[in-house]
Order: C-alpha cells, then sequence, then structure tokens
C-alpha cells in the first residue's frame, strides 16, 4: 500500500497531465477561432460550432478531473499533516 505522500505524488503526476490537456483545449479554441477569423467562410459557421463544442466538453470533463485530483491533494496534505503533529 502506498503512503500520502506516495499517494500524492502520483496525483501531482495525474495533474501535470490534466492540465496539459486542459492548455491543449484552450490553445485548439483559439486556433480553430483564429482560422474561422482569417477564413471568414460563414458557410463553414456550423462545422466550426460542433467542433467548438466537442473541444469544450473535452475541457470541462478535464476540469472536473482536475478538481477531483485538488480534492484528493487536500485530504493527503491534512493526512500528512497530522502525521507530523504526532
Amino acid at each position: 500500500m502506498l503512503t500520502p505522500a506516495q499517494q500524492y505524488e502520483q496525483l501531482v503526476l495525474q495533474e501535470d497531465k490534466i492540465v496539459f490537456g486542459i492548455q491543449t483545449c484552450e490553445h485548439c479554441v483559439t486556433l480553430l477561432l483564429d482560422n474561422l477569423y482569417q477564413a471568414g467562410e460563414p458557410r463553414s459557421q456550423q462545422t466550426y460550432n460542433e467542433i467548438l463544442t466537442i473541444v469544450l466538453e473535452v475541457e470541462q470533463r478535464l476540469r472536473r478531473e482536475w478538481m477531483n485530483i485538488k480534492i484528493q491533494k487536500a485530504l493527503l496534505a491534512n493526512q500528512m499533516k497530522k502525521k507530523e503533529e504526532v
């Protein structure tokens, strides 16, 4: 069984991957909107809308995962603090 510190370290690694995913989604949104601005094609608006919606859904899922990791990290940090006090 992993110690709280080891569990915390694993969460930090997971958090790094999730944050990178969120940043990637944000970058994709920026690129797509910039591309739409440059092209100015109203005919492709529906396609852009569908793609952006999917990217935003992925970003929201990642943000929920990130929040769960933050909660787990806070609880583990509390456990580690209590062990130090003993």
